[in-house]
């Protein structure tokens, strides 16, 4: 299903659906609607719906929006996405969203009510021969809210990208594939373009991404598209892990584990839906997307455990799993994006299970040593409901990934704190006299998901899209 928004000032009071948000306990309401819920045992508590017929509208939407107290932006996204969820179910084609809970949230109750109706409303139904018919929304505000409908719009389009490009099966988006995605933002945005090949990878030294891509037969890729206005403030570099497909090479993964594989390029979508949000807000922050692309298989060419890895930056590493790969591409990345000395370079990637067994599947990890950004980071993460949850760069585990034949080894020596770990080998190539914050996140639990959450449906979410664009126009 597609779902379309539009933004009026008016609308003529006629429509298939009208959504609207209720709070819990009903008190805003007349009587006789009050009566006409409560028989449906619908009481306003956050994620409940109900429909009755309406005058104007064949039908009236409500949705809860729970208690008005407890009120935030996540809540209106909730129920905006079960508003959309229901209007498709009911066929409707031409649907009208009052802006919910306006009164208390202003803008902020437009911007997060357009992320509820396109988050909400996305579905991947390429490959299905029944698609589900498109629906066109029209949220009804006041001109002084028109700039907070076109945010939210951007934002979750944004998003919505990155999880088409997440959903797609490895046989069809490639490091190749991705690269031409990049060009085709380069070429609708004005962006600066560059895509190293086998040669130009050579010549860069990049030999993380040689090591791990060199078992496939589709060839390895780095990405590096620039946004730079004339007035730039600061100067931002975002890498993204992309592995179109990760069988675990020579260590290869269990069946239940590979399954979803093609997920391990979330972080490398989010940096494109990142850089097209960017292109369309156009702010005045340089902006470098850097991403690092292979498939990791098996395959007489195939990296092995035991295989000792020199970097460009003097680090030598030894291979202990070719399963932990993620971190031998980002590392050449990170490298590269020292050598731009940004202000802030924050790296994003499916990287470990560890993650998602500390924290669950719907919190991402942040690593940073920067107090003031881990506090900016996660205050907009409970803005936008793309959860994060600052973990140490514990110094003590540095003994666990020191190399016996080499200066470190890409897994730790035991299986504990292995999120930290693979943080831990990552600092070694962010070079600190040139970066001046620099923050890692890892988002291997809520990047795709398994079942249904909130406003998602099960698959790509999109995360961390929304937040670090946030991020990006608060730095302006």
């Amino acid at each position: 299903m597609e779902v379309k928004v539009s933004y009026s000032s008016q609308h003529k009071g006629k429509g298939d659906a009208l959504i609207t948000g209720v709070y819990e306990g009903l008190k805003e309401l007349e009587q006789s609607e009050k009566e006409r819920l409560k028989a449906l045992n619908f009481s306003g508590k956050k994620g409940e719906v109900a429909v009755l017929p309406g005058d104007a509208f064949k039908a009236v939407i409500y949705v809860g929006l729970g208690k008005k107290k407890e009120l935030n932006a996540d809540s209106v996204r909730l129920a905006a996405a079960k508003g959309v969820k229901k209007a498709a179910s009911l066929k409707a084609k031409k649907v009208v969203c009052e802006p919910l809970a306006l009164e208390k949230l202003e803008g902020d109750a437009v911007k997060a009510t357009v992320e509820g109706l396109l988050l909400g409303g996305y579905t991947f139904d390429r490959y299905k021969e029944e698609k589900k018919e498109s629906l066109k929304v029209t949220v009804v505000g006041t001109s002084e809210h028109k700039e907070s409908f076109r945010l939210g719009r951007v934002l979750a389009e944004a998003a919505n990208y990155t999880r088409s490009i997440v959903n797609e099966p490895g046989n069809v988006v490639t490091p190749e594939v991705l690269a031409q995605k990049a060009k085709e933002l380069a070429q609708e945005f004005g962006f600066e373009c560059k895509v190293f090949d086998e040669k130009k990878l050579e010549k860069n030294q990049m030999v993380g991404i040689l090591t791990v891509g060199r078992g496939s037969k589709n060839p390895p890729r780095f990405i590096h598209l620039a946004y730079k206005p004339k007035k730039a403030k600061k100067r931002i570099v975002l890498v993204g892990k992309g592995v179109t497909f990760d069988s675990g090479g020579l260590n290869i993964k269990p069946e239940q584990f590979m399954k979803t594989m093609k997920s391990d390029k979330a972080g490398a979508c989010a940096v494109l839906g990142i850089m097209r949000a960017v292109g369309e807000l156009k702010p005045e922050v340089e902006v470098h997307a850097l991403i690092p692309t292979v498939e990791n298989m098996p395959d007489g060419k195939a990296y092995r455990p035991d295989d000792i890895i020199v970097y460009r930056n003097g680090k030598s590493v030894e291979v202990h799993s070719t399963d932990a790969e993620g971190r031998l591409i980002l590392a050449d990345a990170l490298i590269y994006g020292s050598e731009l000395e940004p202000d802030y370079m924050i790296d994003m990637a499916t990287l470990t299970g560890a993650c998602v067994v500390a924290l669950g599947h719907y919190t991402s990890g942040l690593f940073t040593e920067d107090d003031r950004l881990a506090k900016t980071l996660t205050e907009l993460s409970r803005q936008t409901g793309e959860k994060l949850w600052r973990l140490p760069l514990d110094p003590d585990l540095k003994e666990e990934i020191k190399g016996t034949w080499a200066d470190i080894q890409n897994v730790g020596k035991s299986r504990y704190g292995g999120a930290i770990t693979a943080a831990l080998f990552l600092e070694n190539f962010v070079d600190a006299d040139k970066v001046k914050s620099w923050a890692h996140l890892d988002i291997a639990g809520p990047a795709f998901l398994s079942s249904p959450w909130k406003y998602y449906e099960a698959g790509a979410t999109g995360q961390p899209v929304r937040t670090v664009v946030e991020f990006i126009l608060r730095e302006v």
